[in-house]
C-alpha cells in the first residue's frame, strides 16, 4: 500500500510538471534531430520582393496591360487646338472620377489604364476634331492597407495599384499565421477568402489578387501545419488545408528525391505528454492516415538499406556525405554502401583521397565471413595497376583491410604486436573481433622455412597466456613458434659439427703423441 501510494504521487507530480512546462510554453519538443529542431523553428514564407522602387513602379504600370486605375494617379492629355499644343495633368480622385476640365468628368472605377486611355482620347476627339490627343501616365497612385487577425500587432502598409495579397503580408508574417485562410474585406464591406499557398505553390494566380484602397486584410490562426523533411526536393513547413492527404503533401514539398523511401516515412507526434512515431507507406494513393498539427513527417533514404561493406585500418576518415562511407566514430572504419556488382576496385577508388599514406596495400586483405579471400593480385597490384580480369566482386558486409605499414610507428591506435615465424614481423592494427590467424596475415603469413604446423602462442598485454582461438586484443602479443626442424637444424649444425670436430682433434692429437 505504501508503495502504490508513493507511486501515485511521483506519477502526480510528474503530471503537474509537465503542465507547468506547457503553460510557459517549455515542453519538451517533438523534435530529436538537428533537421527537425530547424523545421519546428520554420515560420511560414511567401518568396519574392514585396517592394518596388517608385522610379520603378511608373514604368511597371505602363508596361502591365491590367494595371487598373488607382486613386492618386496622374495623367498628362496632350492635344492641339488652333495650331497650339495644349497640354494639361488630370488626377485621379478617391471615388475613382477624373476631372477633364472642358471635357468634363467621368468614371474610371473598374477600369485598366489601358482601356481608360482611349476612352479619353476619343472624348478630346470629338470635342476637337483633328486634335490628335494623346494620354500619358505621369505618376502612380498609393494607399494604404489595414493588416488585421493572427498577426504579432495590427498594422497598416503602403501599397500600390499592381500590389498583390502576399505582397502585403509578405513581411508581417507570424509562426501562427494561417496563407490558406487569408481574407480580405472591400471597402464596400464585401468579403472574399483567398488560399495563397494554391496561389504561390500551384500557381493559382486567382487566388492572390491586386489589393485595392479601402481593402482590409484578416489573416486566420493557421490550423493543421505539419513540418517535412529527408529525401524531399524542398523540405519545410506546410499548412494543410482540411481535405489536404498525405499522399498531396508530397507533391506540395515538389517531390521526393530519388533515393527516397516513400513506403516507410516516419511520422513523429506529440500524443497524450509523449512522444509517438508512426510509420506510413505514402507509395501510394490511398493512403489510411490522417496527420494532425505539429506532426514532423520524415522521408528516409533507401541507401539506409542498401548493403554495406567495410573499409578498415589506415584511413584519414573523409567527412561523410549523402551516398558516401559513413564514419564510424572511433574507429578506422568507414561503412561504403554498395549497388549490384560493385567491385573490390571501385570501392578503394572512390575512397583513393581518405587512404593513408602509412598503409601497406601489400598485405592488405579482402576478409569475408571472418576469412580472408585468395586474390588473383595484390591490392596494392590492383589498385595502381589495374586490370579488369584482376578485379573481385564485392558482396555484402565484406571487410576490406589497410594494414600499417610495419615501418612506421602505430600513432596510439590499437595494436598487436606479431614476432617469430612470420614474413614480415611487427606491429599491427588490431582486427576486432577476429582471431590471431587472421592478425598473422598481416605479417605475410607464416614463414613456412621458420614455422611448422603453424604453431603459435598468444599473451595479452600483462603476458599471460591466451587461447589461440580467442579475439585479439590491443597490447596482446602474438608470438609465432620458430619450430622448423630444417631451419633449427641449419642453424645449430654447423655449431655442433665445429665442435665435435674440435673435441675429435684433440682426442686424436693426444692419442698420436700420448705414451
Amino acid at each position: 500500500m505504501p508503495e502504490t501510494s508513493y507511486r501515485a504521487r511521483r506519477a502526480l507530480r510528474r503530471a503537474l510538471v509537465w503542465a507547468l512546462l506547457s503553460a510557459a510554453g517549455l515542453a519538451p519538443l517533438v523534435a530529436q534531430t538537428p533537421e527537425q529542431q530547424e523545421l519546428l523553428r520554420q515560420r511560414p514564407t511567401i518568396e519574392g520582393e514585396a517592394v518596388v522602387a517608385p522610379g520603378e513602379r511608373l514604368a511597371l504600370a505602363t508596361a502591365d496591360s491590367q494595371y487598373p486605375v488607382t486613386p492618386g494617379d496622374v495623367y498628362l492629355i496632350t492635344y492641339l487646338r488652333g495650331g497650339e499644343i495644349i497640354t494639361s495633368e488630370v488626377t485621379v480622385d478617391n471615388d475613382y472620377s477624373i476631372n477633364l476640365s472642358l471635357f468634363g468628368t467621368i468614371d474610371a472605377s473598374d477600369t485598366t489604364f489601358v482601356e481608360l486611355k482611349p476612352r479619353i482620347q476619343q472624348i478630346v476627339e470629338n470635342a476637337i476634331p483633328r486634335s490628335l490627343p494623346s494620354v500619358s501616365m505621369v505618376s502612380v497612385g498609393v494607399f494604404r492597407v489595414r493588416l488585421t487577425g493572427q498577426l504579432a500587432q495590427s498594422r497598416s502598409v503602403t501599397a500600390w495599384g499592381l500590389s498583390r495579397l502576399s505582397d502585403v503580408v509578405r513581411e508581417h508574417l507570424a509562426p501562427y499565421s494561417s496563407i490558406r485562410s487569408v481574407t480580405v474585406i472591400a471597402a464596400d464591406g464585401d468579403q472574399s477568402s483567398y488560399d495563397l499557398f494554391r496561389a504561390l505553390d500551384l500557381g493559382d494566380e486567382s487566388q492572390d489578387p491586386l489589393v485595392r484602397p479601402g481593402d482590409t486584410v484578416r489573416i486566420a490562426a493557421a490550423g493543421r501545419v505539419v513540418y517535412v523533411g529527408g529525401q524531399v526536393n524542398q523540405p519545410g513547413r506546410l499548412e494543410l488545408a482540411d481535405d489536404d492527404s498525405p499522399a498531396e503533401i508530397i507533391r506540395y514539398v515538389r517531390g521526393a528525391t530519388t533515393d527516397a523511401d516513400l513506403s516507410r516515412v516516419r511520422v513523429t507526434r506529440n500524443e497524450a505528454q509523449s512522444v509517438r512515431t508512426y510509420f506510413v507507406d505514402m507509395s501510394g494513393q490511398g493512403i489510411d492516415f490522417a496527420l494532425r498539427d505539429g506532426d514532423i513527417v520524415m522521408v528516409p533514404s533507401r541507401l539506409t538499406e542498401r548493403p554495406v561493406v567495410y573499409v578498415e585500418g589506415q584511413l584519414t576518415l573523409p567527412a561523410a556525405e549523402d551516398d558516401a562511407p559513413a564514419e564510424v566514430p572511433g574507429y578506422n572504419r568507414l561503412v561504403v554502401p554498395i549497388g549490384i556488382g560493385e567491385t573490390l576496385y571501385g570501392v578503394l577508388d572512390r575512397l583513393r583521397g581518405g587512404i593513408s599514406p602509412r598503409a601497406d596495400l601489400t598485405r592488405a586483405q579482402l576478409i569475408r565471413a571472418g576469412r580472408p579471400v585468395e586474390l588473383p593480385v595484390s591490392i596494392e597490384s590492383l589498385f595502381f595497376n589495374y586490370r579488369p580480369q584482376d578485379d573481385v566482386a564485392l558482396q555484402p558486409l565484406d571487410r576490406i583491410v589497410l594494414p600499417r605499414d610495419p615501418s612506421t610507428p602505430p600513432d596510439g591506435e590499437p595494436s598487436v604486436l606479431i614476432t617469430g615465424g612470420v614474413n614480415a614481423p611487427g606491429q599491427y592494427p588490431v582486427l576486432a573481433g577476429m582471431d590471431a590467424y587472421t592478425h598473422i596475415r598481416l605479417a605475410g603469413g607464416f614463414d613456412r622455412e621458420l614455422n611448422s604446423g603453424e604453431q603459435f602462442r598468444v599473451y595479452d598485454a600483462e603476458g599471460n597466456r591466451k587461447p589461440d582461438n580467442a579475439p585479439i586484443s590491443a597490447g596482446d602479443h602474438i608470438e609465432v613458434l620458430r619450430n622448423n626442424f630444417v631451419y633449427n637444424f641449419n642453424r645449430h649444425f654447423p655449431i655442433v659439427a665445429t665442435g665435435v670436430g674440435f673435441l675429435a682433434t684433440i682426442v686424436f692429437t693426444l692419442t698420436l703423441f700420448g705414451p
